[in-house]
């Protein structure tokens, strides 16, 4: 078998998720973030990773990260056994400071339905803005 990647541009990433308006940030010379305001059951993005199922896949994900609102953590997590996280939590995540965020995970997607997506445990999201930007979602897997 061989290895294929599937990098996916902003413009499909936009596609795959229809929860956040864009939106420019003039004062900090960034347009086209992504923003979602007052999320539900604490995640911001939700990216279909369903055409993977049942392989065995290398997830790359990065992304900048800024919240206005309450505090907490923010992790990227696989909708999978055990919701495995992407890359290390950002603890009591700051407010209006960009957060990078991201890391890889290697395993079989074996849920139904298995997305990734920003987890934004312990935040108050009812009440809680997201911006994020600089996304690249890599999935590495055996064709």
């Amino acid at each position: 078998m061989n290895k294929k990647t599937k990098k996916y541009s902003k413009k499909e990433i936009l596609k795959m998720d229809n929860l956040f308006n864009l939106v420019d940030l003039p004062d900090e010379n960034r347009t086209g973030v992504m923003k979602v305001v007052n999320p539900v059951d604490w995640s911001v993005v939700r990216f279909d990773l369903s055409e993977f199922t049942g392989k065995t896949v290398s997830v790359k994900f990065y992304a900048d990260v800024k919240r206005e609102g309450a505090s907490g953590s923010l992790t990227w997590q696989i909708n999978n056994k055990n919701f495995p996280a992407v890359g290390m939590r950002v603890y009591n995540a700051k407010t209006d400071i960009w957060h990078k965020t991201g890391g890889e995970w290697t395993g079989v997607l074996t849920d139904s339905q298995p997305v990734i997506y920003l987890n934004t445990w312990k935040n108050d999201s009812e009440r809680t803005t997201f911006y994020i930007d600089n996304i690249t979602l890599e999935i590495v897997f055996k064709s």
